[in-house]
């Protein structure tokens, strides 16, 4: 028990060093191409802590462990919300981009509705898999295309351009470089992990499912925990909640529809009654946040945060 607790605290570190990596080079990117914040978090950020994620899904359903694998997304999503901005916003208060309340948003709502609406089923199989794939192409497809538009009229606000003001030098290898190896980090930082995080919670008996949902959701989701950290003591907040709600979308999208392409992933009868509708009422609160005068408080932080336990305690 001593050597997976050692290789647990090794993957926590490794975690914050890669999302010190990922956040330092993707802001530096970010001012060198006149990108916003929050959509360099709907993409660069978001993709590279939701690889632990993919991996961990992939590995689980291949190794007939479908209910690691479910329980992962939906456990990620909801922690994301519930731990990881609650946190963010007990920290500091969480400012919002008013696309990502009109344009963004909706994505991770309906993206969340359809996976729901899949795991009625049996099981998510290929042809689901293949759908969720082109929804996440044409998303990531449409930011770019944004990003371009807003580039060529130069419409950004007082606030952003703060962070956007270009630079007269081209993107640096150096900063590719921290996204490269700060991705890589945060993999295998998330492997040993989850897989000492696994060896620990079977020793006690936890089902694979509870392992899933808890131990695993919270180890692939302490990428964007540890990126939201070093966000927030960069003041750099505009950057959180878009990598929190890319990070949900691309769970979705490209986690589950990756991983049922590949290999159908099966659903428990139970998830359908409790944690599915757990995580699109998190979502749905995010959003009544999210509104209420364009920022996410301590306040609300808190009660993020209690919603999260209480959930977490109704599992045991």
């Amino acid at each position: 028990m001593i050597l997976p607790a050692l290789t647990f605290f090794a993957g926590a570190i490794l975690l914050y060093i890669g999302a010190e990596g990922l956040v330092r080079g993707s802001i530096h990117i970010a001012k060198s191409l006149s990108i916003r914040p929050v959509v360099i978090g709907l993409t660069v950020v978001a993709f590279g802590t939701s690889a632990p994620e993919f991996i961990v899904s992939l590995i689980s359903a291949l190794g007939g462990s479908s209910d690691i694998a479910l329980g992962n997304v939906v456990g990620s999503n909801i922690a994301n919300i519930g731990l990881i901005l609650g946190i963010a916003a007990f920290l500091r208060p969480v400012d919002i981009d008013k696309q990502s309340l009109i344009i963004y948003y909706p994505v991770l709502l309906i993206s969340s509705g359809v996976l729901y609406l899949f795991a009625l089923q049996d099981a998510i199989g290929f042809f689901h898999g293949i759908f969720l794939l082109i929804g996440i192409i044409s998303f990531t497809w449409y930011l770019i295309q944004k990003t371009d538009k807003e580039q060529v009229g130069n419409r950004f606000s007082k606030t952003e351009k703060e962070y956007t003001q270009k630079n007269n030098n081209p993107v640096k290898l150096p900063h590719v470089l921290y996204v490269i190896a700060g991705a890589v980090l945060l993999v295998g930082g998330s492997h040993l992990m989850v897989k000492s995080g696994i060896t620990i919670a079977r020793a006690l008996g936890i089902s694979e499912f509870v392992i899933g949902i808890t131990l695993v959701a919270i180890g692939t989701s302490l990428p964007e925990l540890a990126a939201t950290i070093v966000a927030v003591v960069k003041r750099n907040t505009g950057i959180i909640l878009g990598n929190i709600i890319g990070s949900n979308i691309f769970n979705v999208l490209f986690v589950i529809g990756g991983v049922s392409v590949i290999h159908p992933i099966f659903v428990e009868i139970s998830s359908r009654v409790f944690e599915f509708p757990v995580m699109i009422a998190f979502s749905v609160i995010l959003f009544i946040f999210m509104k209420s005068g364009f920022v996410v408080n301590r306040t609300e932080g808190i009660i993020l945060l209690a919603g999260y336990f209480v959930f977490l305690a109704f599992l045991f």
